[in-house]
């Protein structure tokens, strides 16, 4: 027996494996047969039968497609970039010869993820287009929509058209697709390339063309480039040739290990140039943890898609798992690799499993083609199935297609670019890249608030690691050591407080926080003497709050002098062009305005009646204050009074 055929094979793995350029037979073959009398009405029905599935798959698939793109281009701009789209946006920008971005962001990645592939075709759009947020998105939206087509190639070669039709259809209403299509991140082009290196697998597994493989090696590189994670569609080519004993010439290897090094190419020159940050970057970010429960991804799946299409998709599973058909074992590899990383992997995130959703919806098809096939329990189940993934999806893809949870950035950027000097420093909560926000849309400095392990770039491009904490503890730096220090030096004339989500009241109202991250935050605003001067609403719902810094220090600082019978101070820390009164033991001796940094200088004569114990107060329009004691009465003074008392 041909090791080949040791994997069970259903009827339609047999009948394609025959002849893999005949055309599949199509639902009306019953109906093409020639009619008992020979006459040519029998021909008449076998052309009308040939040609009614010629005409409706096709018009079926551009349906499905022109349903899955609207759901992906409607509306694009409805809310503004998050951090990571920022990023990679700003990337292309500059790779777009956006002169002033230099300034905000770097060529490299700051984690594990990217060797920006995508962010050279943003950047090529840019060239043509201008730089906007809708055309970045557009770009990550139309590589969706295109993987539509490609799982639909691969179903086609693999099973049946119907299967094809079915698998297109749920990919293009995945809500948890449609949401990540819609979103200028890396993961949509990453997903198309990885499917389109499985069609070439899949093509290549049923014609034994080495062109194919040749093909997957170019089209795993270019994965790769898109994000790293695509490195995983080897182990998949590994996991498929063991379990099918396929066995590969040395030509045939070694060609295809050629292509993939050709397309890696630009990979391998980055490295060479900057294999020393490159390195640094991976080896830290690769220490980041998430501490969530193992139930992070399915629950993040029902919430995103509904309990309707994950039950669908488990039924793909459980049938591929009971009917162990040839024709499954490669979706079903591409899926354990990259789902089996990723629970793996100790860092999480809502967009990782994006690859693994295309496999997902070819097993799910698999399994509707599974209902009865007799007329009536057919029509019947195929009409409940659709009603449920009707009623299940509806909801799911309103919310994808109406998803603020980012609403309030951008428009706190666009504030601050009309309405702050241009030297204005702003600092944000972030996890690590939000303030890159502020540097796209308003071109100003910007600075995160958060616990995180990512690298910073600061404004000029001075990249600043996190500091070395202890293993599992996110570091601290970027909460108790830059914003001080940042703040008191005046790079930072801004602060933004913003929520993901409308169920928060106004802060300036709530005493409750969500994190201790926000509560810290919130100390910063009201140490440094924040005042409130713009407030962006979402659905008349406060989502961002931007106030200006009033001080530059958290308690006012003073230091004095006496020559002469004059006292000079000398102050910092008050609010900035605030009134301050100066008062001794009680009485005001003097009155001064602190400058546009909250220095001040004031001088006034040693008081008559002054006594160590006494203090000298310092007190700003805010409640500000300052205060030091030790002032003693003038030498003549106390002389003249002794004599005076002596002689009386």
């Amino acid at each position: 027996m041909n090791p080949r055929d040791q994997v069970t094979r259903d009827p339609v793995d047999a009948a394609r494996t025959v002849r893999l350029d005949q055309p599949e037979p199509s639902e009306s073959s019953s109906s093409q047969a020639a009619a008992p009398d020979g006459t040519s009405g029998g021909v008449g029905r076998r052309a009308a039968g040939r040609r009614t599935p010629r005409v409706l798959g096709p018009a079926a698939l551009a349906v499905i497609v022109g349903v899955g793109g609207l759901l992906r281009f409607w509306n694009l701009n409805r809310v503004g970039f998050r951090g990571d789209e920022a990023v990679y946006a700003g990337q292309a920008a500059v790779l777009a010869g956006v002169e002033e971005l230099q300034r905000y962001f770097i060529l490299m990645s700051r984690g594990n993820s990217n060797f920006l592939l995508y962010q050279r075709i943003v950047s090529l759009a840019y060239r043509t287009f201008g730089v906007s947020d809708v055309l970045a998105r557009a770009v990550a939206a139309t590589f969706s929509t295109l993987t539509i087509l490609t799982v639909f190639a691969i179903a086609r070669t693999l099973y049946t058209r119907r299967v094809a039709l079915v698998a297109a259809l749920l990919l293009a209403v995945s809500s948890y697709s449609v949401v990540l299509a819609r979103l200028a991140l890396l993961d949509a082009t990453l997903t198309f390339l990885v499917t389109v290196a499985m069609l070439c697998l899949a093509r290549w597994e049923r014609t034994s063309k080495p062109a194919w493989l040749y093909a997957f090696g170019a089209a795993t590189a270019l994965a790769v480039q898109a994000k790293i994670v695509g490195v995983l569609l080897l182990p998949v080519l590994g996991a498929y040739l063991l379990v099918s004993r396929r066995r590969l010439p040395l030509a045939t290897v070694a060609l295809a290990a050629a292509a993939f090094l050709v397309f890696l190419s630009p990979v391998l020159l980055d490295l060479a140039y900057n294999s020393r940050e490159f390195t640094d970057f991976l080896s830290r970010s690769s220490k980041r943890v998430s501490h969530v429960p193992w139930s992070y991804y399915p629950s993040l799946l029902v919430g995103r898609e509904g309990a309707v299409v994950v039950l669908l998709w488990a039924a793909g599973l459980v049938v591929a798992a009971v009917r162990r058909s040839r024709a499954d074992l490669l979706p079903v590899l591409w899926l354990l690799v990259f789902v089996g990383f990723y629970q793996l992997y100790p860092l999480k995130a809502f967009n990782y499993l994006l690859p693994s959703v295309p496999a997902l919806c070819l097993l799910a098809a698999r399994a509707v083609e599974r209902l009865p096939r007799s007329s009536a329990p057919r029509i019947a189940a195929t009409v409940a199935v659709g009603v449920l993934l009707v009623a299940g999806v509806a909801t799911h893809q309103w919310r994808a297609l109406h998803d603020d949870s980012y609403a309030g950035l951008e428009e706190a950027a666009r504030w601050l670019a009309a309405n702050s000097p241009p030297d204005a420093g702003v600092m944000t909560l972030s996890h690590g890249s939000a303030q890159y926000v502020f540097a796209f849309y308003a071109r100003r400095d910007a600075y995160p608030f958060g616990r995180f392990r990512l690298a910073t770039v600061l404004p000029g491009g001075k990249v600043v690691h996190a500091l070395p904490s202890p293993r599992g503890i996110t570091p601290r730096d970027w909460v108790a050591l830059w914003p001080p220090r940042l703040l008191e030096k005046g790079t930072v004339s801004h602060l933004v407080y913003y929520a993901t989500s409308t169920t928060i009241d106004d802060p300036e109202e709530d005493e409750l926080v969500n994190t201790s991250t926000q509560r810290r935050f919130r100390e910063l605003i009201a140490r440094y003497g924040g005042r409130l001067v713009h407030t962006v609403h979402v659905n008349h719902e406060g989502r961002a709050w931007i106030y200006e810094v009033t001080r530059l220090r958290k308690k006012p600082v003073v230091t004095h002098s006496v020559g002469r019978g004059v006292v000079k101070v000398r102050g910092w820390g008050f609010t900035m062009n605030a009134p301050v009164t100066v008062h001794y033991h009680h009485r005001r001796i003097a009155k001064v305005r602190a400058d546009h940094r909250g220095s001040l200088v004031v001088k006034f004569p040693v008081p008559a009646r002054a006594q160590p114990p006494y203090y000298v107060v310092l007190t700003d329009s805010q409640g500000n204050y300052a205060s030091f004691s030790g002032l003693s009465r003038p030498r003549a003074a106390v002389e003249g009074g002794r004599g005076t008392r002596t002689r009386g």
